[in-house]
């Protein structure tokens, strides 16, 4: 028994060794980029772009003194996490958190951004360089929910182009800020069958993606029929053909999707993806 004991002592002793040599580790990594603050009205404004609320949940990547999701929090009753790898920035975001008495709606945490998981954010803020940004876009496509807003000061994510960019005017200079709102990767065959009275129609919209940007093809019992007016948003779908308006809401390789056929509202029809992901950019 003792000798399980010293075992378990000693795996124990060497778990936190691991520990405490992987925070070291993080603790020695230089910063990516040196700390400038945001102004407070380019803070005000971003967040206004994120349309945060009291039920955000606002992720700031490179929290610098934490005034963002403190903003957040004071103004809005959202909650808010703040991450950054230098540890001064996160015992000011701390100190400033009790200032603001706000330490129960935000957390400031020593991480990297590239090894950090975003899947609760409803909202992310970032004030990196562009490069990073690019860097981290791969990430952000991937675990953010369609439909999260991510909002930049100054710097744009390079091919991805912004959904809205604001000129804002602070005491020291101009400033940008820009949001994107993360699409649904839609790409792919998407087919249903629409079933009215006399009819039994067989639909394939055949959709490209570039990120938010799409391109449909429309064939109704293998006939190509006209896409307009094409838009994706988030996780929402619209399009118009010659005689019908489309909107569909999309889960994965499903989509809930609505129309006026005929003159009369129909659905939800499901349409289910048979070729998801083709090539789908992120």
């Amino acid at each position: 028994m003792k000798a399980i004991r010293r075992c378990q002592c000693l795996m124990l002793a060497l778990l936190l060794a691991t520990v405490a040599a992987a925070q070291n580790k993080q603790k020695l990594r230089a910063p990516d980029v040196i700390f400038v603050p945001t102004p407070q009205v380019v803070v005000n404004e971003m967040l206004r772009m994120a349309k945060v609320s009291s039920d955000s949940m606002v992720y700031d990547l490179g929290c610098g003194d934490g005034r963002l999701v403190i903003t957040a929090a004071r103004q809005y009753g959202a909650r808010g996490i703040g991450i950054d790898i230098d540890p001064q920035r996160i015992r000011e975001s701390n100190e400033n958190a009790v200032s603001a008495k706000v330490t129960d709606k935000v957390k400031f945490v020593l991480g990297d951004l590239f090894q950090f998981d975003f899947h609760e954010a409803t909202a992310v803020t970032l004030y990196l360089l562009p490069d990073l940004n690019v860097k981290l876009r791969p990430t952000l496509m991937s675990q953010l929910k369609p439909g999260t807003p991510v909002v930049s000061h100054d710097f744009d994510m390079g091919d991805w182009a912004p959904d809205e960019s604001e000129n804002i005017q602070a005491e020291d200079r101009a400033h940008s800020a820009f949001l994107w709102i993360v699409p649904a990767q839609v790409q792919g065959a998407w087919q249903w069958t629409m079933v009215q009275p006399g009819t039994n129609d067989r639909y394939t919209l055949m959709l490209k993606q570039q990120f938010q940007k799409v391109t449909a093809t429309l064939t109704i019992n293998g006939k190509e029929s006209t896409v307009m007016n094409l838009t994706l948003a988030g996780d929402r779908l619209r399009f118009d053909t010659a005689y019908n308006h489309y909107e569909g809401q999309i889960d994965g390789d499903r989509m809930a999707l609505n129309t006026v056929h005929n003159g009369q509202e129909v659905g939800p029809i499901i349409a289910t993806r048979g070729q998801p992901g083709l090539g789908a950019a992120n």
